[in-house]
């Protein structure tokens, strides 16, 4: 067996990577994909591509990778492997990785665990911190998340974090000697934390002073408020949602009763250098399709949306129309989502809330 390449995308801020392993087995090409989440899931994708064309290995890199929107880094095989086993340790349960361990030629049945390989892939796929506020909003998701990435963060040794959390929303506070941070977390429920980051000259040195308190849903909502803008367009062309899931492989996907979302993230985490932190700031769209033939684009980035009504308009002209825009002092999107209507008017006038700001 010869490898010929690894490739790994970083992890950006959502803890999840894909990558692929390229080798030859008796002259024959083998790619492996995976895609890894690091707080829960572990290995939740395999796809192995048999003797294939380099556009076949192209057209499987975009759909795996071009979702995640991280840049792409070289690795040896060794700093793989070492990931692959963090990713195992997360979910040994998982479907993806017992398909993985039926069909691979190159998964070890052990992978032994070698610290120096491991330590330099987590540097690799590391989105690049270019201030002390995005490295510790960073820390804070992954060490809620209860994923193994934290250790190679900071000096201290750290027990793990009480419960999993989802770091919701995150404000860092400069003082003389250190980091207050105030920040607030979903697990089972919703509850706040706040402690006190100590940096060295590249890692955390310290978290101290460290709390965490359950909050009510109503607080929570408070703490979350924040503005959002709706266009809702009516959909006259069936072929709309097929083009747009083939034309942007990117786009992230979930399924519900009444539609489908798709979240198309931001390029790079620019947004974590600064003292406050919204989760939703990771966002560029949500374009949410409902089985009512409505497309709803919304997001809070006015350029955004304008980048991305002139995008879809462009492409499908006459197919798809824009009937309504709204502006919103709160989030509306996932009540709707959650509601029992799959056309946004229908929603708005059971709320009472029917204004049309176009």
């Amino acid at each position: 067996m010869k490898v010929t390449a690894c490739y790994m995308t970083k992890t950006r801020l959502m803890g999840a990577i894909a990558g692929y392993i390229d080798y030859s087995v008796a002259g024959r090409r083998i790619v492996e994909f995976y895609h890894i989440e690091f707080e829960e899931y572990g290995i939740d994708r395999f796809e192995q591509l048999l003797a294939p064309s380099d556009h076949d290995v192209v057209a499987m890199r975009l759909e795996m990778f071009g979702r995640l929107g991280g840049a792409v880094v070289a690795l040896a095989e060794a700093e793989f492997r070492q990931l692959i086993a963090a990713a195992i340790s997360v979910n040994r349960q998982s479907k993806s990785l017992l398909k993985a361990v039926q069909k691979s030629v190159w998964l070890p049945a052990k992978i032994e665990p070698d610290l120096a390989a491991y330590h330099s892939a987590v540097n690799k796929i590391i989105e690049t911190m270019t201030t002390r506020y995005a490295f510790a909003h960073y820390f804070l998701m992954r060490y809620f998340a209860q994923d193994n990435i934290y250790h190679y963060m900071i000096k201290q040794q750290l027990t793990a974090s009480p419960n999993y959390y989802t770091l919701l929303l995150n404000q860092l506070t400069k003082r003389a000697d250190d980091y207050y941070f105030s920040a607030l977390l979903l697990g089972e429920g919703y509850a706040t934390a706040s402690g006190t980051l100590r940096f060295a000259e590249r890692s955390i040195a310290t978290l101290d002073n460290f709390q965490v308190t359950p909050i009510d849903a109503t607080t929570a909502a408070a703490l979350l408020r924040q503005s959002e803008r709706v266009i809702v367009y009516q959909i006259d062309d069936d072929n709309i949602e097929s083009h747009l899931l083939q034309e942007h492989k990117y786009l992230v996907p979930t399924l519900y009763p009444s539609g489908r979302l798709y979240i198309k993230y931001h390029n790079d985490d620019r947004h974590l250098n600064q003292t406050l932190f919204r989760l939703n700031d990771d966002v560029e769209v949500y374009i949410y399709i409902t089985d009512g033939r409505q497309l709803l684009l919304v997001g809070n980035d006015k350029r955004a949306l304008t980048h991305w009504h002139n995008k879809l308009i462009h492409r499908f002209g006459s197919g798809l129309r824009r009937q309504h825009s709204f502006n919103f002092d709160s989030a509306v999107l996932y009540d709707f989502i959650l509601s029992e209507y799959d056309k946004f008017d229908y929603y708005l006038a059971e709320q009472g809330a029917y204004n049309d700001s176009n």
